[in-house]
């Protein structure tokens, strides 16, 4: 957890001081700390491609170490937006609709279900502007630029966008109860915890 915290910030550091040997070392170690948390939680296939990724990197790192630098903005919201995508295929539930099932422990009406399955969409599209827009900034902008909005603007980008949907949610499904901001977070974190 601190890893993750620390992360942008000690990038952040580390890219304006050009020691790009040293971020691309963390971000391996960080991708293979999420390979065996992976591993111990039983998602074995997943673990796999994760330490293919890693083992790419590091091959990377050892030709092109500032190259490294560059990929988990892009391919972090890639990946996100894979695992909500591939849930609006077929006849599947979507995402967010599963997430709100599993808060509210009952099944879900129909606007509900429509609602959820929209905001999927939205999330998708979401992270795929995310990706884009660092591709897009790493060609644009200096070094220390690119790190400033990639480190720590798209997170407060995140952070808008989640208390958009929320007042969103609040208008669009005023028929039910809403907890607060935090409490809607915390609910979050403890369903993705026991997934």
């Amino acid at each position: 957890m601190l890893a993750s915290i620390s992360y942008p910030f000690l990038v952040h550091y580390l890219v304006v001081t050009e020691q790009y040997l040293f971020a691309g070392i963390y971000i391996v170690a960080l991708l293979l700390l999420i390979v065996v948390q992976n591993f111990l939680q039983g998602y074995k296939w997943l673990a796999t491609g994760l330490l293919l990724l890693s083992v790419a990197i590091s091959a990377i790192l050892i030709y092109k170490a500032r190259l490294v630098v560059f990929l988990p903005p892009v391919l972090i919201p890639l990946a996100l937006a894979y695992v909500f995508g591939k849930t609006l295929m077929g006849q599947q539930t979507a995402f967010i609709t599963g997430i709100a099932q599993k808060i509210r422990a009952t099944p879900l009406v129909e606007k509900e279900k429509k609602y959820t399955r929209f905001i999927t969409y939205m999330w998708v599209l979401f992270f795929l502007f995310l990706a884009i827009e660092s591709m897009v900034v790493a060609v644009i902008f200096d070094m220390e630029t690119w790190s400033y909005i990639t480190n720590f603007l798209n997170y407060i980008l995140v952070v808008f966008f989640a208390m958009f949907e929320y007042l969103l949610r609040r208008i669009v499904l005023r028929h039910l109860e809403h907890p607060c901001f935090i409490s809607f977070i915390k609910q979050l974190i403890h369903v993705q915890r026991s997934r």
